[in-house]
């Protein structure tokens, strides 16, 4: 991720400074990592550079148990092999906003700083938003509450048996689990999205296996969690929380209230794949002195942002799981 400025090489009054640029630049890139979270369930793959904007995934499909034996003295007929191909498409992405020559000239530090900041964001939750609508129309539904729900009712809030019934359904589908973090103890473990209503849900879950009291007597560590209202380890699952929010007012067929939507996932359910060898994401700042015949009178600069490629695909629904809930 770099940033890229553009307009005259000599230093003026109407463009960034070295040291201006390089600190505009982190704003920028700190913000944009903060606002990105569904990524945790993904796995990064890079499309060589020059290759086209097309990737293809291959997955082989696992062999039914053989439970037969063999015939004394004669081979099988063998069992061939199978796949499937699951194709993602690279597009860019970006935004801008023009900033007048008078802003540049009487505004102080801190409000270009503002707009670094905010364009850092738009552009973080623009992608995190991408791949959650993306995990949303080819994730395997999933209904909190009893019953066999086809839709989301005012009472059926996120729960620890939801997340147990989701790994539950991984397991059984055979998805497989995400390594164990460097450095920790803990074995590999299942991964999780939840939405903040749903996280505050969990929070407040007294059934048995709920948060507090798998944390609350098992550590300092876990006590601190609980403190701090960090969920972490639940159900076999690293669990995060995430503020960009799918709400949707009549999710399912039987829906009595408006739905959210948490993930979970194996490794390699989900896929995020950019340009190898492009610049990705960063920050464009046009001084309004780099015009030409557009901005003949240099009347105004632009700050945008910009994604050189990128796409999100759901490689396995089967190891991907939406739950629905209020």
């Amino acid at each position: 991720m770099t940033l890229v400025v553009a307009g005259p090489a000599s230093s003026t009054t109407s463009t960034l400074s070295a040291e201006m640029s390089v600190f505009y630049d982190k704003v920028f890139l700190d913000r944009l990592v903060m606002e990105q979270v569904y990524n945790f369930l993904a796995t990064k793959k890079a499309l060589p550079k020059n290759a086209g904007k097309t990737i293809s995934f291959t997955r082989q499909t696992a062999f039914t148990p053989k439970t037969t034996a063999l015939t004394e003295g004669t081979n099988p007929t063998g069992t061939p092999f199978s796949s499937a191909s699951v194709t993602a498409t690279v597009a860019e992405y970006g935004d801008f906003d023009t900033i007048s020559s008078l802003f540049e000239m009487t505004s102080i530090d801190a409000g270009l700083k503002e707009k670094a900041d905010a364009m850092g964001q738009y552009a973080g939750e623009s992608i995190d938003t991408v791949l959650r609508n993306t995990m949303f129309s080819g994730a395997t539904a999933q209904y909190v509450g009893a019953g066999g729900l086809t839709g989301v009712g005012s009472t059926d809030v996120m729960t620890v048996a939801a997340l147990r019934t989701a790994v539950l359904a991984l397991k059984v589908a055979k998805a497989p689990k995400f390594d164990a973090p460097v450095g920790k103890v803990a074995g590999g473990a299942y991964r999780a999205v939840v939405d903040s209503y749903g996280y505050d849900d969990l929070m407040g879950d007294s059934a048995v296996g709920n948060f507090t009291t798998t944390n609350i007597y098992a550590s300092n560590e876990g006590v601190t969690q609980v403190k701090n209202m960090e969920i972490k380890r639940l159900a076999v699952c690293d669990v995060v929380e995430s503020n960009n929010v799918l709400s949707v007012a009549t999710l399912g067929t039987s829906s009595t209230s408006t739905g959210y939507v948490s993930f979970v996932a194996g490794k390699g359910a989900v896929g995020e794949v950019d340009i190898a060898g492009s610049m990705n994401s960063y920050l464009i700042i046009e001084p309004s002195t780099s015009g030409g015949v557009s901005n003949p009178l240099h009347m105004f600069g632009t700050v945008g942002w910009k994604v050189d490629g990128y796409a999100a695909v759901v490689l396995n629904s089967d190891h991907l799981r939406a739950i629905y809930h209020r």
